[in-house]
């Protein structure tokens, strides 16, 4: 597990560090914009790009901004996280990542990140997941669970059996039951 969190430590410290070198979007959103994206969020606990399209351009920078701001109610960060899934790019990956790997950051919030990350990447997120399998949070071994559910595969679903079968807490299990039948 710690060369994984490692690996996505490596990854976001160098995606964060081309995004800084490379960004020209320094500017801050204007507070109307922020306030619509929020407003949709809001609406729409699991919106989509087409949802958010109501707000214009710059979508993708405002849901950065809200999920790396811990002044921003939590259940507005968990829809920014899950809602970036639909924007692929280089900055809504470095920022999922570097949010789920925080050991600092809210765990509800981490896990809506980790889900955010396997919708941006589908089964190619699955061996970054892996090991929250096994993570000490039943919050985040949900997490897991339900992202190993969104980014599917047949990979996914193994390892969701096999974790399935050393879990030890029952909502986990539960959580997991879920997504395996989600994934027939």
């Amino acid at each position: 597990m710690k060369r994984a969190v490692v690996r996505l430590s490596l990854l976001s410290a160098v995606l964060v560090g081309l995004l800084a070198a490379g960004s020209g979007r320094a500017e801050t959103p204007p507070p109307t914009k922020i306030e619509d994206v929020v407003r949709v969020l809001k609406a729409h606990p699991r919106a989509t790009a087409e949802d958010l399209a109501v707000a214009g351009s710059g979508v993708d920078v405002v849901l950065t901004d809200l999920l790396v701001s811990r002044d921003v109610d939590r259940e507005v960060r968990v829809r920014a996280a899950w809602a970036l899934g639909g924007y692929p790019g280089s900055r809504a990956r470095a920022v999922l990542v570097t949010t789920l790997s925080d050991r600092e950051e809210d765990a509800e919030v981490r896990a809506a990140a980790m889900i955010g990350y396997a919708r941006l990447l589908g089964p190619k997120a699955t061996a970054d997941l892996k090991p929250y399998l096994k993570h000490a949070s039943p919050a985040l071994r949900i997490g897991a669970a339900r992202a190993l559910g969104v980014a599917g595969g047949r990979r996914a679903r193994a390892l969701l059996l096999q974790a399935l079968a050393q879990e030890p807490d029952l909502d986990v299990r539960l959580a997991m039951d879920e997504v395996l039948q989600e994934m027939k």
